[in-house]
């Protein structure tokens, strides 16, 4: 292994002592491939794979500048030394296809990705990256941090690092290992010294594009309303359902007993794709401000167990830290590192809450109450619209009443004055 031990540090030797800045590459990383690398390592891990996993990375590389847009896994087999390499005629034919289909953005081959340790390449990525090297020089090495993928914290960085590779005369020590003094000079004519291949980190950024905006909202979707299936679970489960019943002919049949515990609904089972998507996404926030929540809880809780002394301006930070070692525990040493952070913190407060986006948003609160009370109040209106005419309705009916009852009367009484009428004519 190239690891040694320099100061109680490891150092590893395939790495190069030219800091990173020198070289001047600007790398941009876009999702896709970090997408169908997971999703390679996901499969392999979860079939057991013992092989290597190794692919080839597409993009594009103008001057100083490269992207990183495509990935594809390759096919590997070990030679004589025991090491891995690629099946190369496989690898050609492949990477010509790939070529082909994305040949309306240019892609061409910029390096390849592999499982790498958090220390650097080893010698069994040299036999893969020479041939790598052999279709592009400056082939770059995305190396993944598979142990640090199952333990991930929030605010982490993506668990990669990307590595260009060049050749640099043997006997130069990496940086760790080499002191600032003056070297004695040697002919290289007389002591010619071997090149070897050694790496060195980039610095990287990400990048998105509107299609790949596209997939990534669509992979959200699926991931927010996905479901796992068990299958032997299910298996399992009707098995236990399931009991042995005599029939009286000497045989016995499985019989499905009844549930004696029900099963709790999936309140989520009857949402819409429109409502599940927005209960995603409310989900999303409340997890975010549940975590902004718990930092701030956090800060305040570190701020109150400061010795009072120090908080009052009395103390120094070293006496301050001599107090909260004899404090057992009551009382937290300072960091001015941490405080300046919480300082620059409650300043930018003010520059993302300012005083002209609090009135824009004032106004569009009070914008959006107006619009409610108003709904509210033309709702109110219509309803007692409604009630004064069906309460007008009622009037006209007891009024027709009242008006057909008196007509009735003046016609009994008309009636009744033509009878007196002629009763008297024939008396």
């Amino acid at each position: 292994m190239p690891y040694k031990v320099v100061d109680d540090k490891v150092v590893n030797e395939l790495i190069s002592a030219q800091p990173s800045s020198d070289s001047g590459l600007q790398v941009a990383l876009h999702p896709l491939p970090i997408l169908e690398i997971s999703d390679y390592i996901t499969r392999s891990s979860q079939r057991g794979y013992r092989g290597a996993i190794v692919g080839a990375l597409l993009g594009q590389q103008n001057g100083r500048e490269i992207t990183i847009e495509h990935s594809f896994s390759c096919k590997t087999a070990k030679n004589q030394d025991g090491f891995y390499e690629l099946d190369f005629q496989w690898f050609q034919d492949r990477l010509e296809q790939m070529k082909l289909v994305h040949k309306d953005r240019g892609l061409d081959l910029v390096g390849w990705y592999s499982l790498v340790d958090k220390i650097g390449p080893t010698p069994l990525h040299l036999p893969i990256h020479q041939q790598i090297i052999s279709q592009n020089e400056s082939a770059i090495l995305l190396g993944i941090h598979v142990f640090e993928i199952g333990r991930p914290a929030a605010g982490d960085s993506l668990p990669l690092t990307i590595y260009e590779s060049n050749f640099e005369a043997d006997g130069q020590p990496p940086k760790s290992d080499r002191d600032d003094g003056d070297k004695e000079m040697k002919d290289p004519e007389v002591h010619p010294a071997k090149q070897v291949l050694r790496f060195r980190e980039l610095p990287y950024s990400t990048e998105i594009g509107e299609a790949e905006m596209i997939s990534m909202q669509f992979i959200r979707d699926g991931g927010a309303n996905a479901t796992v299936s068990d299958r032997e679970k299910r298996i399992l489960e009707q098995f236990e359902r399931k009991v042995a019943v005599d029939d009286g002919k000497g045989k016995r049949r499985a019989v499905t007993r009844e549930n004696t515990k029900s099963t709790a609904a999936n309140p989520d089972a009857n949402l819409t794709k429109d409502e599940a998507e927005y209960m995603s996404a409310l989900q999303a926030k409340f997890n975010a401000v549940k975590m902004m929540k718990s930092r701030v809880d956090l800060v305040v809780a570190y701020l109150e167990k400061l010795p009072p002394d120090f908080v009052s301006g009395r103390l120094n930070t070293g006496d301050a830290a001599q107090v909260a070692q004899s404090s057992a525990g009551k009382y937290t040493a300072p960091s001015n590192n941490i405080l300046r952070q919480i300082n620059a913190l409650v300043t930018n407060l003010g520059l993302a809450s300012s005083g002209q986006r609090l009135k824009d948003m004032e106004k569009e609160v009070l914008k959006e109450t107006n619009d409610v009370k108003l709904i509210a109040l033309i709702s109110d209106i219509l309803s007692s619209a409604a009630e004064i005419r069906e309460t007008g309705k009622r009037f006209a009916i007891v009024e027709s009443a009242k008006v057909q009852r008196s007509r009735q009367s003046q016609m009994e009484q008309s009636m009744g004055m033509d009878y007196s009428r002629g009763a008297v004519d024939m008396l």
